[in-house]
């Protein structure tokens, strides 16, 4: 496979996670907005935003696996890579919230002021709240980590023994409805975890059929069923259903179509523009500040009695185009920067 070749199918993952970024922005931003400003953007159309994290959970397991290799690499590498690319940036949002807390406390917040708390968003450990509220599915991505680091770089097949005994326990739990008190025990047996699975498996398919001459029908195939499905959820929300809430639900109304269409996206041809693939290189900065973004944005308007004028779709849009430039900022002056810095050290 050409270096060229090679680039294009990132930059179609990159265009993916972009969306996905985004769909998560939505879905908060409309949430933040009913909230505090009483407008529900576009009738609540982005209720089903939060499918972007089953998005990000199948990349994650597709190019973990995708650019493993067992014979050049070993686990303490692996770990240290996904350590900077994680952490380090988190810490500083975290730290920042944490100190914004305690200059400005306030009943909503006050678990950002909690030792605990802290101490267990730091580590990424799993518990009920995180001082930034997205955090928990980067525990769900450092568990994942961890599995594939002492699984596939022992034996890569112990990768596969490992998911099989993995998985089979969540759906016993799931289907025998079996409980624990222990939200770590939860967060193990989390049906979301499927969606690394999925990743997974396309990693392992993708490698074996390259040049799949009709791989292109799984992109518009998982495009489809993916955007039926989030239809579908929206219409049951309408409706104030609290059918597909459960966790596994999601699994198979977006996680699937997912995977297909991510799997789809291989094979794609077309040049991405490059606003797409940097959007998707700042998704992380993106996912990790946008509702503090939004808040600040908010709590300004509020300040200056300029809700008036926010309370509108165009007032709405503004306000997240605002938040995904200031994100876009934070990813450009800081997130790269530090990256940067610290791999000069490491």
């Amino acid at each position: 496979m050409s270096t060229e070749k090679k680039l294009s199918k990132i930059d179609t993952l990159q265009a993916i996670r972009a969306f996905a970024s985004i769909a998560v922005m939505l879905f908060h931003g409309t949430q933040i907005i009913h909230e505090r400003l009483n407008y529900l953007f576009l009738n609540n159309f982005f209720i089903a935003g939060f499918s972007g994290v089953d998005i990000f959970f199948v990349l994650s397991g597709f190019i973990i696996l995708y650019t493993s290799n067992s014979n050049s690499i070993d686990s303490s590498i692996f770990l240290k890579k996904r350590f900077i690319r994680i952490y380090p940036i988190y810490w500083l949002v975290t730290l920042l919230l944490v100190i914004a807390f305690f200059i400005s406390p306030s009943t909503e917040n006050a678990h950002k002021g909690d030792l605990y708390t802290i101490l267990g968003s730091i580590t990424l450990f799993p518990q009920k709240d995180y001082v930034i509220g997205v955090a928990w599915t980067l525990t769900y991505e450092v568990i994942f980590y961890l599995f594939f680091a002492f699984t596939y770089f022992r034996k890569p097949r112990y990768l596969f023994y490992g998911f099989t005994i993995w998985i089979t326990s969540i759906l016993i739990t799931f289907f025998l409805k079996l409980d624990t008190n222990y939200h770590i025990f939860k967060t193990l047996l989390d049906p979301v975890i499927l969606n690394f699975a999925f990743g997974c498996i396309i990693a392992f398919v993708y490698k074996r059929f390259t040049n799949e001459t009709h791989g292109i029908w799984y992109f518009w195939i998982g495009l489809i069923f993916f955007t039926l499905s989030w239809l579908f959820y929206y219409q049951l929300k309408l409706d104030s259903s609290d059918l597909l809430d459960s966790d596994i639900s999601r699994v198979y109304l977006f996680g699937l179509p997912a995977a297909v269409l991510i799997f789809g996206s291989l094979y794609l041809k077309n040049n991405v523009p490059k606003w797409l693939v940097y959007l998707g290189d700042a998704s992380y900065s993106l996912y990790l500040v946008h509702g503090t973004v939004l808040s600040i944005l908010i709590k300004i308007i509020i300040k200056f009695n300029l809700s008036s004028q926010f309370i509108n779709f165009y007032g709405a849009l503004s306000l997240f185009v605002t938040t995904l430039i200031l994100s876009c900022c934070f990813y450009s002056f800081i997130e790269k920067n530090l990256i940067k810095l610290i791999k000069s050290y490491a």
